[in-house]
């Protein structure tokens, strides 16, 4: 997917100034005018404002002019204007920062998670791995005694952790037969070398 970043206007609210003289033909009529506010996106969703512009015209000569040319009074009655609620300029900054949390939050809830199942390996549970050559791979748990693990190591490397879940075929495993002691196994978790373990509960299905 591409993410386009940018600035964009939107209209927040126009009006007439009643009675004030125009800088450029000097008829003292109202003047009509236009804020906007910029906002920085990314794509398509708002992240927050960066600035206001406003554009005047004349109801006689019909000639745009900007704000500094206004008088003092005329520019203290448009920094009064109260503009709609521009709230969702901000929406794709809250997006982002829920996302954050939620990734976060599911982060630390599938590691407290893995802190429970590696002390209690089943038969067929497979682990993600970080290895030592900074690839990523799986294991899958063959054996359990009351000291040791028996796996097989996935034939297969991944470049990225999100990558380790695709290399878990029955395919990918074969002779690459590797064991740990319960207390290594943990050790190898508290390390960060264990990132997740998925465990098949006994109606089949993967935790």
């Amino acid at each position: 997917m591409i993410f386009l970043v940018g600035t964009r206007e939107s209209n927040m609210k126009n009006g007439s100034i009643l009675n004030e003289k125009c800088p450029n033909c000097g008829a003292q009529d109202d003047l009509y005018f236009s804020i906007y506010k910029r906002y920085t996106h990314i794509t398509l969703f708002p992240l927050f404002p960066v600035g206001k512009s406003v554009y005047i015209k004349c109801s006689q000569c019909n000639k745009n002019f900007d704000y500094e040319d206004l008088s003092e009074i005329a520019q203290l009655q448009l920094r009064n204007e109260k503009l709609d609620n521009s709230l969702w300029m901000f929406s794709g900054s809250i997006i982002i920062a829920l996302f954050l949390i939620f990734t976060i939050y599911s982060y630390f809830e599938k590691k407290d998670e893995a802190g429970i199942l590696i002390k209690n390996p089943i038969q067929g549970d497979v682990y993600n791995l970080k290895l030592n050559n900074g690839y990523y791979s799986n294991m899958r748990i063959d054996k359990i005694t009351t000291d040791s693990v028996y796996a097989t190591l996935n034939d297969f490397d991944a470049y990225m952790p999100n990558e380790i879940d695709d290399l878990n075929k029955p395919e990918n495993y074969s002779n690459r037969k590797v064991s740990y002691s319960r207390k290594d196994l943990i050790k190898l978790y508290q390390e960060n070398q264990i990132l997740k373990i998925t465990q098949k509960n006994v109606n089949g299905f993967s935790n």
